[in-house]
């Protein structure tokens, strides 16, 4: 198990940065961290993550039960991450948020599909789908992002927001920031003219890289 005052540690202070960069408003967002196999610590509902103290995180199971009562329940929307943690095994920590400009492309239900950065391209393929809608805080949300899950680490959710996923929590964090600078700078060279796309040539390039990195002889 891991340790498990740092874990809440970083919890609460990536909730702050995401609340300081405008990632998330009021009680909005979610963050939880896989400890060991069947263990999870989330963030509690109804909380700005902008102000959490470790005291309020909440200790749950892979089915959502919650291991210590205190005065705080878990996020309504920790089935998602639930789904994500079922699915894939190489996953420790997920993060959700309504950062502005990847909200933006969830909002015109439209996916991060042009490949106009390297390092979007390095980290995520080029590619970032968006879930059908699903109601807040419902069955449908865990059943919406089941097609993607296995084969990317970011999810757009229609009218709703962005997840984020990977082995740890600093990892999960850096790829939303990825996906939301991508985001920013796609609408906002939209608006100046249209954006040049990498060649197929070039993001095989970028895709030979990554793919070297990933598996080094």
């Amino acid at each position: 198990m891991k340790n498990l005052e740092h874990v809440k540690s970083q919890i609460c202070r990536v909730g702050r940065i995401m609340y300081e960069r405008g990632y998330i408003s009021g009680p909005d967002g979610n963050i939880s961290v896989r400890v060991d196999k069947d263990t999870i610590i989330t963030t509690p509902s109804g909380v700005s993550k902008g102000f959490l103290k470790e005291d309020m995180l909440v200790t749950i199971d892979i089915d959502g039960n919650v291991l210590e009562k205190t005065q705080f329940k878990p996020s309504s929307e920790i089935k998602m991450h639930l789904k994500v943690y079922r699915e894939r095994e190489d996953v420790n920590a997920c993060v959700h948020a309504h950062s502005p400009f990847a909200t933006t492309f969830a909002v015109l239900r439209k996916p991060l599909d042009k490949p106009i950065l390297a390092e979007s391209v390095f980290i995520f393929g080029g590619y970032i789908p968006v879930a059908p809608f699903a109601t807040p805080s419902t069955v449908e949300v865990p059943e919406s992002i089941s097609p993607f899950v296995k084969d990317y680490d970011a999810i757009l959710l229609s009218n709703h927001g962005v997840l984020t996923y990977d082995k740890d929590l600093e990892m999960a964090f850096y790829k939303l920031e990825i996906v939301e600078f991508w985001a920013k700078i796609l609408f906002l060279s939209s608006q100046i003219g249209q954006p040049q796309v990498l060649s197929p040539e070039e993001v095989q390039k970028v895709l030979s890289l990554r793919n070297s990195q990933n598996n080094p002889k």
